[in-house]
């Protein structure tokens, strides 16, 4: 089943000509990691506001096209209600995410749930599944104001997560955390793909997303110029021409072929130390 659906969707910020999103259409279905890539401005954070509902609602604009989280529109009331607790959306900045109005950790986890009017055995079985699995137990007594940003997004993440959702949209979304908390997120997507949950997330790390993502989606100024396997697009020259580039070691390897007098590494590129060292040897 289709877990996320866009359909030629354009949008538009209000007093730009240029449109953000340019007859977008995708389909990502459940049990799948979904990464979009491309350089700033591409139009990746749009495409997962569009997705999510909250562009143009909250950020101004136009929007055309056809937009389906689990067959409900969220841009309509009547989807938004039937959407409640089943779609989590992540930015990069976990302040903005915080209820506010929670004392403790273990109420801010437990403050969405409340809202739904969960039974209270529920809520506590769903907070101290969601604390274990992010690794915040020990927090769940703290203000969450008094907690460092890398913990705050675990904290965002850990709320999220209690209500089990079936599709997550992810824009930069580890950028807070770190190292140890990205191995955490990576392996909860990971077992959330694995329960059935549909995972779009927008993501600069092309070595993170390598080995994580079923598919990559290559957008340039507001259109998708490539969309299949990660492997295909960043051994590919069109990941330098259209987006950021490919893997680190992709990019060595083309950076030092260029001062040797090389103009390219011919394609494939090698993706990993494995790949470089079996082409160079």
């Amino acid at each position: 089943m289709s877990a996320v659906e866009l359909e030629e969707v354009t949008f538009r910020y209000a007093g730009v000509d240029a449109p953000a999103l340019a007859g977008v259409s995708l389909t990502v279905p459940e049990g799948t990691i979904c990464w979009l890539y491309g350089s700033p401005g591409a139009g990746a954070s749009t495409l997962l506001l569009a997705a999510a509902g909250l562009a143009p609602r909250f950020t101004g604009g136009s929007i055309t096209g056809r937009v389906r989280l689990l067959g409900a529109d969220p841009h309509a009331a009547e989807g938004r209600a039937a959407l409640r607790g089943r779609v989590a959306y992540i930015g990069a900045v976990p302040d903005l995410q915080l209820s506010g109005v929670a004392g403790t950790v273990w109420e801010e986890v437990a403050f969405g749930p409340a809202n739904l009017r969960w039974p209270v055995e529920r809520i506590r079985a769903a907070v101290e599944d969601a604390a274990g699995r992010l690794g915040i137990e020990h927090l769940l007594g703290r203000r969450p104001s008094a907690l460092s940003g890398g913990e705050k997004q675990r904290v965002v993440f850990a709320s999220l997560l209690a209500f089990a959702p079936s599709v997550w949209l992810l824009d930069e979304a580890d950028s807070a955390l770190d190292a140890e908390g990205r191995a955490v997120v990576a392996s909860l997507i990971g077992a959330e793909r694995e329960r059935g949950a549909a995972i779009v997330v927008a993501a600069e790390d092309a070595d993170a997303m390598l080995a994580a993502a079923d598919r990559v989606v290559l957008l340039d100024r507001g259109a998708m110029v490539f969309d299949g396997p990660p492997r295909e697009l960043l051994g590919r020259e069109l990941a330098w021409e259209r987006g950021p580039g490919g893997t680190s070691i992709a990019s060595l390897g083309r950076a030092a072929l260029a001062r040797c007098g090389s103009v390219r590494l011919a394609e494939p590129y090698p993706l990993d130390v494995r790949e470089a060292v079996a082409r160079w040897r």
